[in-house]
């Protein structure tokens, strides 16, 4: 008979509310800049903050995520609910944190020892209170995403604007003014066309 994990407990948070919040406070931010350089400058620093956050939590989150399928057993479903992310990426970390590697494919239907003990050869951390942790973890990452997701498509249509009349700046230039690199802005540039001829 094949083995039924237990489901994730602890509260789920409203990640769809959550991030629509996060993109408004963004687009209420860098919605009422008219000049493109002022916009592309704040969207740049809200991209910076939000990549800061990501990392700074990512590996937390991931060692929970893990200890929690590793060590409780818990459903990989349920986890990605708790976290706001689907199954595939749940998988990704799960091979991330046992084996370095996103791509490297988990063993399917383990019983929980074996589950127990995989953990344990690959050296796994077992994470004192994984489970009232996750879901504030997945909620800094998934509104810093948000954020990020929104401030990039501005930065996108800014560095667009700023190549244009009355402006007339190249890429090194909005690239230099962003604190960015040049082939992150052809990449906005190529971006914000493409948007705008569709």
């Amino acid at each position: 008979m094949p083995r039924v994990a237990p489901t994730f407990e602890g509260p789920i948070p409203n990640y769809v509310r959550l991030r629509r919040e996060a993109q408004q406070a963004v687009s209420n931010e860098l919605g009422i800049i008219a000049r493109p350089d002022v916009r592309s400058g704040l969207a740049a620093d809200i991209i910076r903050q939000a990549d800061a956050e990501i990392g700074l939590h990512s590996d937390e989150r991931n060692a929970a995520l893990a200890s929690l399928w590793f060590y409780d057993h818990i459903q990989a479903v349920s986890l990605g609910h708790a976290i706001g992310v689907n199954r595939n990426a749940v998988r990704e970390i799960l091979s991330s944190v046992a084996y370095g590697d996103a791509k490297k494919p988990l063993p399917p239907r383990m019983t929980d020892e074996e589950l127990t003990e995989m953990g344990e050869q690959l050296g796994v951390q077992r994470v004192e209170s994984a489970a009232e942790r996750l879901p504030s973890l997945g909620r800094i990452i998934e509104k810093a995403k948000a954020r990020r997701g929104r401030a990039v498509r501005f930065m996108q249509d800014a560095a667009l604007a700023l190549t244009e009349e009355p402006y007339g700046w190249d890429p090194a230039r909005i690239a230099d003014h962003a604190g960015v690199r040049r082939r992150l802005i052809y990449k906005h540039l190529a971006a914000a066309k493409q948007r705008q001829a569709r």
